[in-house]
């Protein structure tokens, strides 16, 4: 019976243990979801007031953007879309803007206006109509154009081009 005795005892005593490792367990797991909501809530509140900031520009902030980056309008490009021998022709009609990295870029551009229309014309006469129907078709046009515009400047750089109308016809 004393051999009984002593047996509940240690089974007591790793009880009482277990439940310890347990309750350190469960701490642990809460602070580590705590601390991980924590930090989602807070990232994304963040990311959020950044883009609001951004949407809410004051007057001389939107004045003083237009200045360091303005956006030139090209005059509307039409061309023959390339297609199999034979079949009818297929047409594009696109306007483009360039979004430049500062002010004196426009000046080159606008001295390199008749290359730069030439080699945008070749690249869109190039095109078929399956390269341009899908998304990443559009935006791989974008990239090239961007591209071969930067390759013939000196002074700065075009940052983005933007389809201000696209009609495949």
């Amino acid at each position: 019976m004393a051999e009984e005795e002593e047996g509940g005892e240690g089974q007591g005593e790793e009880k009482k243990g277990s439940k310890k490792m347990l309750i350190v367990v469960v701490a642990a797991i809460l602070l580590i979801l705590g601390g991980g909501g924590a930090f989602f809530f807070l990232h994304h509140k963040k990311k959020g007031s950044s883009e609001e900031r951004h949407h809410h520009l004051t007057p001389k902030e939107m004045e003083k953007m237009i200045k360091e980056h303005p956006i030139i309008d090209l005059k509307p490009f039409v061309v023959n879309l390339s297609g199999p021998p034979g079949s009818a022709p297929q047409y594009l009609k696109v306007r483009i803007a360039l979004k430049l990295d500062r002010a004196v870029t426009a000046k080159e551009i606008d001295y390199r206006m008749a290359e730069i229309q030439s080699a945008i014309l070749i690249l869109l006469g190039a095109q078929t109509v399956g390269d341009l129907q899908s998304t990443g078709g559009k935006l791989a046009l974008k990239d090239e154009i961007r591209h071969r515009i930067n390759a013939r400047l000196d002074s700065g750089k075009v940052t983005d081009v933007y389809f201000t109308e696209f009609v495949i016809q």
